[in-house]
């Protein structure tokens, strides 16, 4: 895996919608090279797949995080995991209530044991209208479909689609999800844990995949370009926060 290809990968899985011309011009490359690059790597499967992940809260569930020893895999239903180095399986879980947040984790304690992480942030789940529904519906047969191919599928104009989409976006309700094939990319993929939320956000910012958070606590995934940039800054946050938790991804999936 070269650098060139190794950035495109980073700037993906960031934002996939960030533009490939806009690579293009960063890595001072041809647009057309770019797009050379994505294809034979998902051809190769460095990329295997675009998938859509949604915020429980748009449905008007809960969600939280939960983390266990990977010795075991849970089979039931999650909506994100990561398989970590430290041997640990992270999951994100969603239920109705915060009630049945709880019964889940207990579930999966008892045939996963103990958790090692909990984390439940707070939340305001949404009510979603019919049209909304209905995107994101068709939106799952196809996560890279574009504005206009669904506003061909549900009969509006590209502007309305295009004005759901951004606040759907904007409220982080949907993502678009690149699952990379993280040994074979040579991408580093870590998240921390940490109560110094307001401090993470700006530190973690030009690395940043992922936020999860609230005033309490928050769950920051990043993006490195070897272990030593990993080691590096989790090094110099510690500054910040002694007591962080890291876990290295392995691997990751949306369900």
């Amino acid at each position: 895996m070269d650098d060139v290809n190794k950035k495109i990968i980073m700037y993906l899985m960031r934002d996939y919608r960030y533009s490939q011309r806009k690579i293009a011009k960063e890595l001072n490359i041809s647009p057309p090279a770019v797009n050379y690059r994505v294809e034979r790597m998902t051809k190769e499967e460095v990329i295997k797949r675009v998938a859509l992940y949604v915020n429980p809260n748009f449905y008007g569930k809960y969600h939280g995080f939960v983390s266990f020893s990977n010795s075991k895999d849970w089979d039931g239903e999650y909506v994100f995991k990561v398989k970590c180095l430290e041997h640990v399986n992270v999951y994100e879980i969603e239920a109705d209530t915060m009630e049945g947040l709880k019964t889940k984790i207990n579930q999966m304690s008892s045939e996963l044991g103990e958790p090692k992480m909990v984390y439940i942030p707070e939340q305001t789940p949404y009510n979603p209208s019919i049209f909304d529904l209905k995107l994101l519906s068709t939106l799952k047969e196809n996560p890279t479909m574009t504005p206009v191919e669904l506003s061909e599928r549900l009969k509006v104009s590209s502007k309305t689609v295009r004005r759901h989409l951004r606040y759907l976006y904007k409220k982080d309700f949907i993502r678009l999800v690149p699952i990379v094939d993280i040994n074979s990319s040579g991408v580093f993929m870590y998240a921390v844990f940490t109560k110094k939320t307001e401090i993470a956000r700006k530190f973690f910012a030009p690395t940043m995949f992922r936020e999860i958070s609230d005033k309490n606590a928050g769950v920051f995934v990043n993006i490195a370009n070897s272990i030593q940039e990993v080691s590096e800054r989790v090094k110099k946050f510690r500054e910040f926060d002694p007591d962080l938790d890291l876990m290295i991804a392995e691997s990751y999936d949306v369900a």
